[in-house]
Formats: structure tokens, C-alpha cells, sequence
């Protein structure tokens, strides 16, 4: 009997240190910061044609906000010219088409016509559309409605004990790589149960839906970007892939002919990274583009310079979208006060190792812009073409073009 009584003694001592073990292993997660480049002072100059619009975009589908197995005719929403209600644009661009067309986007309804209260994220979810002239777009034939519907209530929990439920998908962003499309997007506060269930019957969704996460990176991919495959994780906001419940924003990812490279915005709110800023953006690596640097393994982006500062001390990178042309990375920075969850302004930044970026001083959009995204039309030895979808806090998408020199980024990078 004593030994029972000296057994129950003992157990608030070994759950004290079970805690404290947890808790250290918490502030112990860092990923690593890489050695600081200092700023050459030379800047991209000539002149910058980055600033003009083309037009304004017409999506011409549908917003869906029903739950699996629901069809009620109240949550669907006509988001058609003038009711724009666009967010979260990625576009992948085919000189010579792919399966009819030019222009592929990725994108979620949100903002706009359809607001950005909790009721309205029923509707972000990831949609295809197609172009062939950049301004129109519809849904590719064969495809209807998004890509997932909104994930129901049942499929949810709180973010914390007797709070409210609420869940959605978000920040979606695709790559084109050896025949296929790879599309990347966010689920919050969605059930590890619900994704298996939604997802692919697979050993690697056995073993990263082991437990609820509050956020959770999964991907589908496709070879004509009609029918896909069902989704597949690939890291959570647990650890070891993140600190617990960090919300691993806006994951850009790139395949560089070798491996995929994620870049995600980690917020500022534990004693994970080593300075103040509000907001770090996040280095992984992956050879299958499914299984990804944990967190100690990944690197914390340096930027050389950070005009948005100038701006506003708050300022940070709140969402991001990268791409990869030519041996050069580049960042489409959606900038602000990240402590208050938005962005104001857009930037584009450049690096050629991945790491160290460059950031062009002038903005492309001074005020109420959100996560836009930049795309490579065409490369020649001088130069890079590129399109940019820039989009807005009012739920419009612009269309512009540009061009960068290639000589004129090697200055504004070398040593």
C-alpha cells in the first residue's frame, strides 16, 4: 500500500517534468539563421515598367461555399464582373498553351462582393481558371466549382477549449514541373481525421495525420489540371515541422531542377527566432516535394535590405509567393503591419542561392494590396519577361507586365 501511495506522490513531480521537457523542447525548435550579407548600396536602375496596369481581371465562375454533400443554393455566389471577391492568386504561363490555354491561375474567392468575416471563408477555396489573353478567365473545361468544398463544421475543432469553431482552406500556390502541376495549399483547425478522409489512402498520411495540427500544408497534383489526385500532407504546424501552432502563412514553393524549396512567413509570436521583427520568412527543402526540411533543418531567409521598414517600423512580410526562372529566385512580398494580420504594400525581391535577398526600393502597389504573384512569360540571355497578377484588399485583381536585366540584378547582388 505504500508503495502505491509513494507511486501517486510522484506523479505531479513526473508530469511537472514531462511539461517542463515539452516546453524546452518548445523553446529549443529554432530553425537556422544563415550568416548575414551586407548591401552592396547599388540599385536596379534604368527605367522601371513595372508600375503600369494592363486591365482589370473578369473571373467569370462561381463561389462555392457549401460543405461535402450540401447543395444549398444560398452558398453559392456569382463572382462574375462587378462582384469581385478575388484572393491568393498563382499563375503558371505556357508560351504555347497546355491543354488549350495560356494562362493557368490558381486562386481562392475571398474579400471583395464576399467580405472577409468568418462566415466568408467558407468560400476560399482552391479554384482553377484558365486565359489565353490574361484579363478573362473561366474554368477550364471539364471542371466546375472549386477544387475542395469548404470543410464543414463536424470536420473541425477550436482553436482552443470553448472557443468558437470556425475552418477554412487558404493561401494556395502551385508549381509546373516534369509534366505535372503540384498545387500547395493550407488547411486551419481541420480534424487529422477529416484530411485522411479526404485525402489519399497513404503510408505518408498515416504518419503525418497522426494528431490534430491547427494548420496543415497539403498538396494535389495533375497532369492536364483537370483531374487531380487526392491530397496528400506535407508538413503541420507541430512539431518538428513547426513551432506548435505557428500559422505557417503563404507557403511558396519552387522546383529549382534539382529539389522543391518552400517558403513560407513564420509569425513572430513565440521565442523561436532571434530578433523582433513581426514577421520571418522560412527555407525548406524537399527532393519529392512532399517531404520537407523540419524545422531545425530549414533556414531563416536573410534580406539585405528592407525598404518597407522605411515605411513603417511594423512593417513585414505578411504573404508571400515565389518563383524560380534562369538560376534566379524571386519573392512577391505582400508587406504590413503583420502584428494586425495585413498587408499594404508590394515588393518584389531577388536572390540567386535562395537565401540572401535583394529588394527592389520602389514598390510595385503603395496601399491595400494582398498576397499577389509575378510569373516568367519568356528569358533570353539579357533578360526575363514576366507577368504579375497584383491583387487587392477589395477582392480585384490587376494584370501587368515587366521586364528585369539580368546584368542589372548580378550588380545590385555581387559582393
Amino acid at each position: 500500500m505504500s508503495r502505491c501511495i509513494d507511486r501517486l506522490k510522484l506523479l505531479p513531480l513526473l508530469l511537472i517534468v514531462f511539461v517542463s521537457s515539452c516546453s524546452q523542447e518548445q523553446e529549443s525548435l529554432f530553425a537556422e539563421n544563415i550568416p548575414a550579407v551586407s548591401d552592396n548600396n547599388i540599385e536596379y536602375g534604368g527605367v522601371m515598367n513595372y508600375l503600369t496596369d494592363i486591365g482589370t481581371l473578369n473571373i467569370n465562375v462561381i463561389a462555392n461555399g457549401n460543405y461535402p454533400g450540401i447543395n444549398d443554393p444560398s452558398y453559392i455566389k456569382d463572382i462574375n464582373t462587378p462582384n469581385f471577391a478575388y484572393c491568393h492568386p498563382d499563375v503558371q504561363y505556357f508560351p504555347n498553351g497546355f491543354n488549350g490555354y495560356k494562362y493557368w491561375m490558381i486562386f481562392t474567392p475571398f474579400l471583395g462582393s464576399i467580405g472577409n468575416l468568418r462566415e466568408s471563408e467558407r468560400y476560399e477555396n482552391p479554384t482553377v481558371v484558365v486565359s489565353n489573353d490574361g484579363l478573362n478567365w473561366s474554368s477550364p473545361k471539364g471542371m466546375t466549382g472549386p477544387l475542395q468544398k469548404a470543410p464543414s463544421m463536424n470536420e473541425c475543432f477550436p482553436e482552443k477549449d470553448g472557443a468558437a469553431k470556425y475552418t477554412f482552406w487558404s493561401d494556395v500556390d502551385w508549381t509546373f514541373e516534369k509534366g505535372k502541376f503540384s498545387l500547395y495549399y493550407r488547411g486551419s483547425f481541420i480534424k487529422a481525421s477529416a484530411l485522411q478522409k479526404r485525402g489519399a489512402k497513404s503510408q505518408n498520411n498515416l504518419k503525418k495525420l497522426k494528431s490534430n495540427a491547427q494548420r496543415t500544408i497539403v498538396r494535389q497534383t495533375s497532369t492536364d489540371g483537370i483531374s487531380w489526385t487526392p491530397l496528400e500532407a506535407a508538413y503541420t504546424s507541430n512539431p518538428p515541422y513547426s513551432p506548435k501552432n505557428n500559422h505557417i502563412l503563404s507557403p511558396s514553393i519552387v522546383y529549382n531542377g534539382q529539389e522543391y524549396i518552400s517558403f513560407e512567413v513564420e509569425n513572430n509570436i513565440s521565442p523561436n527566432f532571434p530578433g523582433n521583427d513581426p514577421s520571418y520568412i522560412i527555407h525548406r527543402t524537399s527532393k519529392n516535394g512532399l517531404d520537407f526540411s523540419d524545422f531545425q533543418k530549414s533556414k531563416v531567409v536573410n534580406f539585405i535590405n528592407k525598404p518597407w521598414v522605411k515605411v513603417n517600423p511594423e512593417y513585414a512580410p505578411w504573404h508571400i509567393q515565389a518563383t524560380y526562372v534562369d538560376g534566379y529566385y524571386f519573392l512577391c512580398i505582400a508587406a504590413g503591419e503583420v502584428r494586425k494580420y495585413t498587408s499594404e504594400m508590394l515588393y518584389l525581391a531577388y536572390s540567386k542561392d535562395g537565401l540572401n535577398f535583394k529588394v527592389l526600393a520602389k514598390p510595385f502597389v503603395e496601399q491595400n494590396t494582398y498576397r499577389s504573384c509575378f510569373f516568367p512569360m519568356n528569358t533570353t540571355n539579357e533578360t526575363i519577361d514576366f507577368g504579375a497578377i497584383v491583387a487587392y484588399k477589395s477582392g480585384v485583381f490587376k494584370y501587368r507586365e515587366f521586364q528585369l536585366n539580368k546584368s542589372k540584378l548580378d550588380a545590385c547582388l555581387s559582393k
